[in-house]
This record gives structure tokens, C-alpha cells and sequence, in this order.
């Protein structure tokens, strides 16, 4: 019974192997088992040969300074380079077995070598992808078409996945279509993303270009790119647009009701890339719900803005919040930003001499710009110190603010204390009133 139930298998194998021109006898032979010895041999002898270069190879590898992208290529063939090797010797095995004896008897060779040298390529290219899961799909994928291509069966297991269709009105929507679109859809996606990441990486380097409108062009790229590569994609599967429209009616409802905010920052984010109100780089501070936040302008999302602290932090601001808040922004139209620093003196004090050495502090100070000139004046007269006020300019508030006027108060400090001019401590004065008599007793002799 069991014999009877295993013939039709039996005989659908042999049909199978029938279709490429292969028979039973040229399966069970000492050709077969002589192309499996020389796949085994080349294996060995492959991994060998990579045990040996493993060392020397990494020695020169690690030689490679400033040069990312090529060392990372290298990487990648290095660590396939045992399919290589074991193509190569399947390949020379196949020419020599060729041409000493019949093609049949080195058939299996031929597939073997032809398998091994397209794994060898696809794993190499696919991992040019930086995103692993990507990657991973791509090599897939193309793996299993190169795969059935070389045996000769894509055409039939094309005909099999194009029979399981299911029919919504005009459109016919098979399983064949289905991956085809999945395949197309990855590709496109990831050549689009490629492009716009290599055209964002021009217009970076374009110094004629303003930092807003850099940022500006590359999401265009980005965004557009996208959405031409989904486009082409449905379009080249049969999927008609019109049939969309529903869609995308229901879409702009969700938007009107539900993703409100998203949009009104993203565009918020479009304006201030357009107006160059804020952009990358820029010194800025605003208010916030919880508090004032000060620091650099890091990157223009399209949601957010991630603004960096002088604490190492970055605050993610939502767009929407600099254009409905009022914003200082240092480095807008110039970086020429002055400082005003409050000194007090002692009223015995020569405060021409006073005005003099602060002039001489600021004027000595790292950062602080020659032109506009340092200046001191004289604020008032404070119920404890004559209060003077120095005043000086720096064209680099990126590198921060604090930290050069405290530079400053320092230099000043360095020299009143040199020159013996007080900085006095608040005074004042303490009257006592009382209608009631006070009586002192002093202790004298009895």
C-alpha cells in the first residue's frame, strides 16, 4: 500500500527532473558523486585559503584611515570572500570537466557554481543597504528569483501564483501581483531614499545655499521621491488611481479632525524654512511652557525643532511654538551681540581710575571685539557703591555668552584687587525709636 501511494511522487520527481533533460541513471552515478567530492574539496580548500588571509588582510584593512565608505566596502567583500573562492574552483572544475567529457556529466557543477556566485553577489550588494531589515528583504528576495531562474522553474511557479487571483470589479489582484508590488515598492523606496540622502549630501556641500533652504530643498527631495516611488510602483502593478479617490477623501477628514496638530507644525516647520527666521546653527531662546530655553538650533524636523542646551540636553520645540511665541534669536540678521555687566565701587574710590582698569579687563579678554570699542559709564549712585556699567561686544554667541562675561568679571576683579579699589558690601543704617525710657545700669564698687 505504502509502495502504491509513493509511485505517484516517484514518477512526479522524475517528470520534474525530466523537464531539465536530467534521467535517473544520470542522477545515481560516479559523475554525481564526483561533482558533490569536488563541491566538498572546494569548500575545504575555500576555507582555508580565508583562515590564511584572515590576519594579513585585517593588518590592511586597519591601514585604511578617512576613507568610511571604501573600508566598509571592503569589510563586506572580505567577510564573503569563502563564496567566492569556492565559485571560482566550482567554475574551473565545470571548464574542465567540459571539455575532458560529456556536458551531462557536469551539469550539477554548472548549477552549483552558478548558485554560489549569485549568493556571492546579492549578499555583497544587499549589504550596501545600511538598514539591516532591509537588507535582509532584498537578499531574500532576489536570492529565491535567482535561484529559480537558474534551475528553470520561475516561469512555473510564476504561472502558479499568477493562477491564485481573486477579481474586485475590473481589477484582478493575484498573488504574483501582490509580491511583485511588495518587491518593486522596497526597491523603489530604498533607491529613492538613497537618492535623496546623495542629493541632500550636494546641497549640503553648497555654500551659496543658506542653511534653511538646504533643509528646505532636501525634504522636498525626500518627500517628493517618496511619493513618486509609491506612485510608480501601484501604477506598474495594474492599480487604478481613481479607484483612490474614496481614500483619499477619507484621509482629508482624518487630517481636518484628528491631525491637527501634526499639521499645523508641519507647516509652521515650512514656514520658518521659507521666511529663514530660524536655522540650523542659530542662537536662540524662547519661552516655553515650563521655562526659558536657550541654546543652538540643531535640526529643523518636520514636526519639531531640537534646539541644544548649554547642559549637553536637546529640547524638541514643536514648530507651531515659534511661530506663535516670541522668539530671541541672537544670530538672525549678525552674530555682533553686546554684554552689559553691572560693577559696583567703593564711594573713596577714584573712579576714573575704576573705569580705566575695566576698560583695560575688557580690552584683555578672550573673545571680546576690538571694534566696537569697550565702554564703562557711570550707571548712578547706589545707596552702597557708585554704579558703573561695562559694556562690550563678541561675534560668536554659539560659543556661548556666560562663560565670557564671567572671563570678564574675573579680569576686573584681577585688577581692583591689584590697584586695592573695594567692591563694598551693602550698607546701611539702623535708627531706634522708643517713647519708653531706657535704663542702663552700670557695676560699680559697694
Amino acid at each position: 500500500m505504502e509502495q502504491e501511494q509513493s509511485l505517484p511522487v516517484i514518477e512526479e520527481i522524475r517528470s520534474f527532473l525530466s523537464s531539465f533533460g536530467i534521467s535517473q541513471a544520470q542522477i545515481f552515478n560516479q559523475w554525481t558523486v564526483i561533482q558533490i567530492g569536488i563541491l566538498l574539496f572546494a569548500m575545504f580548500t575555500a576555507r582555508v585559503i580565508t583562515a590564511k588571509l584572515e590576519s594579513p588582510v585585517n593588518k590592511w584593512l586597519s591601514k585604511i584611515k578617512n576613507q568610511r565608505g571604501l573600508l566598509r566596502f571592503l569589510i563586506i567583500l572580505h567577510r564573503r570572500i569563502f563564496w567566492a573562492f569556492v565559485s571560482a574552483q566550482l567554475w574551473l572544475a565545470y571548464v574542465v570537466l567540459r571539455s575532458v567529457t560529456w556536458p551531462s556529466h557536469s551539469y550539477l557543477l554548472s548549477i552549483l557554481a552558478s548558485l554560489t556566485i549569485t549568493w556571492f553577489i546579492i549578499s555583497v550588494v544587499s549589504r550596501l543597504v545600511r538598514n539591516r531589515f532591509i537588507s535582509r528583504i532584498i537578499a531574500t528576495i532576489a536570492w529565491l528569483v535567482a535561484a529559480l531562474y537558474i534551475l528553470g522553474i520561475l516561469p512555473r511557479v510564476r504561472e502558479i501564483l499568477d493562477s491564485a487571483a481573486l477579481n474586485l470589479g475590473k481589477m484582478r489582484i493575484s498573488a504574483l501581483s501582490i509580491i511583485e508590488s511588495v518587491v518593486l515598492l522596497t526597491l523603489l523606496v530604498w533607491f529613492a531614499t538613497m537618492a535623496s540622502q546623495f542629493l541632500g549630501n550636494v546641497i549640503a556641500r553648497n555654500e551659496d545655499i543658506s542653511p534653511s533652504i538646504k533643509v528646505l530643498l532636501t525634504k522636498i527631495l525626500r518627500f517628493g521621491l517618496l511619493a513618486l516611488a509609491i506612485l510608480i510602483s501601484l501604477s506598474m502593478v495594474g492599480i487604478d488611481f481613481t479607484a483612490l479617490a474614496v481614500f483619499s477623501g477619507a484621509l482629508g477628514i482624518g487630517v481636518g479632525l484628528g491631525l491637527q496638530k501634526i499639521v499645523s507644525n508641519f507647516i509652521s516647520g515650512i514656514i520658518l524654512l521659507i521666511d529663514k527666521s530660524i536655522k540650523p546653527g542659530d542662537v536662540i531662546e524662547i519661552e516655553t511652557v515650563s521655562d526659558s530655553t536657550y541654546g543652538w538650533v540643531q535640526h529643523l524636523g518636520a514636526r519639531y525643532t531640537s534646539v541644544r542646551t548649554r547642559d549637553g540636553t536637546e529640547t524638541l520645540i514643536p514648530n507651531e511654538t515659534f511661530i506663535d511665541s516670541p522668539v530671541t534669536n541672537w544670530t538672525h540678521t549678525n552674530k555682533s551681540v553686546r554684554r552689559k555687566l553691572p560693577i559696583g565701587v567703593s564711594y573713596d574710590t577714584d573712579v576714573d581710575k575704576a573705569i580705566e582698569l575695566c576698560l583695560d579687563a575688557a580690552a584683555n579678554t578672550d573673545r571680546v571685539l576690538k571694534v566696537p570699542k569697550p565702554i564703562c559709564i557711570v550707571k548712578g549712585f547706589g545707596d552702597s557703591s557708585v554704579d558703573l556699567e561695562l559694556r562690550f561686544w563678541i561675534n560668536d554667541p554659539e560659543s556661548g555668552v556666560s562663560n565670557v562675561s564671567s572671563n570678564a568679571y574675573l579680569a576686573v576683579w584681577r585688577r581692583f584687587k591689584e590697584h586695592g579699589i573695594e567692591i563694598p558690601f551693602p550698607q546701611r543704617d539702623l535708627h531706634v525709636k522708643s517713647s519708653i525710657p531706657i535704663e542702663v545700669k552700670t557695676n560699680s564698687d559697694p
